[in-house]
């Protein structure tokens, strides 16, 4: 019996996992700028030289590490549904976004992700890709994981500086 259920579960974790589709990856590794929003004020930052500088005060120490989780995180963004070809966007809040995510890659490219409403019932926020290399993308709505506004694009701009070290006697 226990190994039933086991069996069930695992394919129904199976199912659930083949129910979700990769939005827009990207290689973190070709990001040169990145810009969110935080509480409605554009967070810009950009590669100068291998050197990660937050444009609002470039004397920050930037922690490349976390610059690098942040991206995977925006890049691994996966979505349970998706709407091909939807043509009033307004339905999903996506002609006033609730939050905005953009990458500019090594090749001049870029993306914009635009993040809508909620949805209550299904649970999860719209998310549109504006890719400017590829005009068919933008007739695509994804509903994605809500914990992306709330937690991953919540984070302050302060939350990529390098932590000071107040144990002198480790370094």
């Amino acid at each position: 019996v226990f190994a039933g259920k086991q069996a069930k579960e695992q394919k129904e974790k199976e199912a659930e996992e083949a129910e979700t589709v990769s939005v827009h990856p990207f290689d973190t590794g070709e990001v040169t700028a990145f810009t969110y929003l935080i509480d409605d004020q554009l967070a810009m930052f950009s590669l100068e030289d291998g050197t990660w500088l937050y444009m609002t005060d470039t004397t920050w120490q930037i922690d490349a590490g976390k610059v690098e989780d942040f991206l995977e995180e925006m890049s691994g963004i996966t979505a349970n549904a998706v709407v091909e070809n939807a043509e009033d966007t307004s339905e999903y809040g996506l002609d006033d976004p609730t939050q905005m995510f953009a990458v500019v890659l090594s090749d001049g490219s870029s993306l914009t992700y635009l993040f809508g409403s909620e949805n209550e019932v299904l649970g999860g926020t719209y998310l549109q890709v504006t890719d400017d290399a590829d005009e068919t993308d933008n007739q695509k709505v994804y509903l994605v994981d809500s914990s992306i506004v709330s937690s991953t694009l919540a984070k302050s701009a302060e939350s990529f500086q390098v932590e000071e070290s107040g144990d002198s006697a480790a370094e």
